[in-house]
C-alpha cells in the first residue's frame, strides 16, 4: 500500500512537470514568434507599408516593387485574389515620387458598365440623363498622383482602347466633351486574371496588354509564404487584443495548424 500511494505521488508529480514544460514551450513558442514579429517590422522594407513577412517569395516582390516605385513605368500586379495587391500599389504610391499627390483606386469588376466611363473620366453637364453638373472622374482626381486599377481584365474593350489613349498621349476627355484635359498620373494596374490568354481570346487589347505589361510583379500566394502565417497570426490576434480589451492567447499547436492551412482566400 505504501509502495502504490508512492507512485502515485511520483505519477503527479511527473504529470505536473510534463505540465510545466507544455506551458514553457507554449511560451517560448509564442514569444519566439512575437519576436519575429517585431524583427519583421524592424528589418523588412515591406513592413513601413504594412507589409508583413519575411519569406523568400514576398521578399522578392517587395523588392522589386520598390525597385521601380520612383520611376514611372507603369506596374502590373499579377496574383490570385487577396494576396495584397492593393497594398502594393499603396507601397509604390507612397515610396515614388509623387507620394505627395493623390492615391485613387477603382474596381473595375465592381462598377456597373454603363457606370464606369463617366466614372473613370467624368462628364460634363447635359452629357447623359441625370448629368446635371460637370463631374471629374477618377483619372484626373489621380492626377499628380497614381491611379490604381484593380481587376484590369474586367474592362471592356471600348474602355481598353480609351485607356490606351490615356497611356499613350496622357490626356482624357469627359463623357459629352471633344476637349482634351493633360493628366499627369502614374498606372499600378493589376489582375487575377491571365491577360495573355484574354488577349488571345479577343478579350483583352493586345496593345493595351504591352503597355501595362512593362513592369509585371507576381504576388504569391498565402500558401507558398513559409513562415509568414505566423507573424500575419500574431499581428492579427494583437490586434484584436487591443481592439476588444483582451489578452487571448494561441493555444497549444495551433500556429502549426494555421500553417499547415492553404488559406485559399489568401490574406483576405
Amino acid at each position: 500500500r505504501r509502495d502504490l500511494t508512492l507512485l502515485q505521488v511520483v505519477a503527479t508529480l511527473i504529470g505536473q512537470v510534463l505540465q510545466v514544460k507544455a506551458l514553457v514551450d507554449e511560451k517560448t513558442a509564442q514569444l519566439k514568434s512575437e519576436n519575429r514579429l517585431l524583427r519583421n517590422r524592424i528589418q523588412s522594407h515591406g513592413a513601413r507599408y504594412g507589409i508583413l513577412g519575411e519569406s523568400p517569395a514576398l521578399q522578392q516582390a517587395v523588392q522589386q516593387a520598390l525597385q521601380v516605385a520612383k520611376t514611372g513605368t507603369t506596374v502590373l500586379l499579377l496574383g490570385e485574389s487577396g494576396t495584397g495587391k492593393e497594398r502594393f500599389a499603396r507601397m509604390q504610391h507612397l515610396a515614388g515620387s509623387c507620394s505627395e499627390g493623390p492615391f485613387v483606386s477603382v474596381n473595375c469588376a465592381a462598377i456597373p458598365a454603363t457606370l464606369i466611363e463617366s466614372e473613370l473620366f467624368g462628364h460634363e453637364k447635359g452629357a447623359f440623363t441625370g448629368a446635371t453638373a460637370t463631374k471629374k472622374g477618377k483619372i484626373e482626381l489621380a492626377s499628380g498622383g497614381t491611379l490604381f486599377l484593380d481587376e484590369i481584365g474586367d474592362l471592356e474593350l471600348e474602355l481598353q482602347a480609351k485607356l490606351l489613349k490615356v497611356l499613350e498621349s496622357r490626356a482624357i476627355q469627359r463623357v459629352g466633351s471633344s476637349r482634351d484635359l493633360p493628366v499627369d498620373v502614374r498606372i499600378v494596374a493589376a489582375t487575377h486574371q491571365n491577360l495573355q490568354e484574354a488577349v488571345n481570346a479577343n478579350r483583352f487589347r493586345l496593345d493595351l496588354f504591352y503597355r501595362l505589361n512593362v513592369f509585371p510583379i507576381r504576388l504569391p500566394p498565402l500558401r507558398a509564404r513559409k513562415g509568414d502565417v505566423s507573424i500575419l497570426a500574431y499581428h492579427f490576434l494583437k490586434g484584436a487584443n487591443g481592439e476588444y480589451g483582451k489578452h487571448v492567447e494561441f493555444g497549444i499547436g495551433s500556429v502549426e495548424l494555421l500553417e499547415q492551412y492553404p488559406w485559399p482566400g489568401n490574406i483576405r
